[in-house]
């Protein structure tokens, strides 16, 4: 099968693998379609992922590299489900104590149609519960949102939207826009959304935004009080990654108010230290789909593939929307597809997909 590969700094290529038999609890998927992430696919291509020096976390240390997280495709084959532990002993019973839902081989049969977390290829092998059946009214190319989708709800957990906050997200990236709806539904009172680029403020509008904001035309802080009574906002989340939008992110907000750096930073945070302390700030971040299958639900509600199951579930409702027109393009393009999002090359707009069939 062809699978994409990064072996270096804007080194692409196309090989060619053997495609992998589903084991236990997996799935075998057909790609349909893959979106690319501008952000974290960006770091692997640039070569600025921090990993690639530090080595400290799980993902990609060295390259090669096989990028993609958000693919479209339909199941071919399952795996036998993995036997339960039955036991009676008594330290048995009491784990059972600590029970969790996950998804499993029971829930899919051949032929479904699914979003999964899965690498740019042909044919996908991923455990189950990177998977959700997506439903007949959603069409696969809107489908490849809910894996992002998950992730800009988890950020909106971490930060603990209250309902009747004034929101601030900075960045209308694919991310930040996604964020900005979950943010509404969250019971926020006011969204707004800052970034540099007005078609993409424009899109954001027309899918909720209370206002929007664009920091080389007016000055933010002033614009924030004016529509809010006069007061900074409670809560910011920052979705660009970019340098700078750390500081405007302690900016934007009131005293003891809750920011979450969402957006991958690939230096150091650069804030005002005096900022963070004098206004009491709490400062968290949250990591792509959210936690790990499988962990109790009495103390992890949401692990990420109910939040999966959630996403394709609101965008089905329309409770998510898409609301732009993503640029697709042959999987044999992707080298073209990098080089385009690296120069900020307008026709990319929101998103770019990639076909496999």
């Amino acid at each position: 099968m062809k699978k994409v590969i990064v072996y270096g700094p804007r080194k692409v290529a196309i090989e060619d693998v053997p495609v992998t038999k589903p084991g236990k609890n997996e799935i075998l998927i057909k790609t349909e379609l893959t979106g690319i992430s501008s952000g974290t696919e960006m770091m692997v291509y640039r070569g600025t992922f921090p990993n690639f020096k530090l080595k400290k976390w799980p993902p990609w240390k060295n390259y090669p590299v096989y990028p993609g997280y958000e693919l479209v495709g339909k199941i071919v084959e399952i795996g036998p489900m993995e036997e339960e532990d039955t036991s009676s002993s008594g330290m048995a019973a009491i784990a059972q104590t600590n029970e969790s839902i996950q998804t499993t081989v029971k829930d899919f049969k051949v032929g479904d149609r699914v979003i999964s977390l899965g690498e740019h290829s042909e044919y996908a092998c991923v455990p189950a519960a990177f998977a959700a059946v997506i439903p007949d009214n959603v069409s696969s190319e809107l489908a490849t949102l809910a894996v992002l989708t998950t992730t800009a709800m988890h950020g909106v957990r971490t930060v603990r939207i209250e309902y009747g906050d004034t929101v601030v997200v900075i960045g209308c990236g694919l991310l930040g826009y996604l964020i900005m709806q979950h943010v509404k539904n969250a019971g926020a009172r006011r969204v707004i959304v800052t970034d540099l680029d007005n078609s993409r403020l424009q899109i954001a509008k027309q899918a909720g935004a209370d206002f929007c904001f664009n920091p080389n035309e007016v000055d933010v802080i002033e614009a924030i009080k004016n529509v809010n009574g006069g007061i900074l906002a409670d809560a910011a989340l920052e979705a660009s990654g970019f340098k700078g939008t750390e500081q405007q992110a302690l900016d934007v907000v009131r005293d003891r108010g809750r920011i979450n750096f969402i957006g991958w930073h690939t230096e150091n945070l650069d804030i005002t230290f005096g900022d963070f302390t004098f206004k009491e700030l709490q400062l968290v971040a949250s990591q792509a789909v959210g936690p790990r299958p499988g962990l109790p639900y009495s103390y992890v509600r949401w692990s990420s593939d109910q939040s999966l199951k959630w996403a394709i579930e609101l965008i089905s409702k329309g409770i998510i929307k898409g609301g732009f027109t993503p640029l697709r393009l042959p999987y044999d393009q992707i080298e073209e597809a990098y080089k385009m999002i690296d120069r900020h090359d307008p026709a990319v707009g929101m998103q770019v997909i990639l076909n496999w069939t």
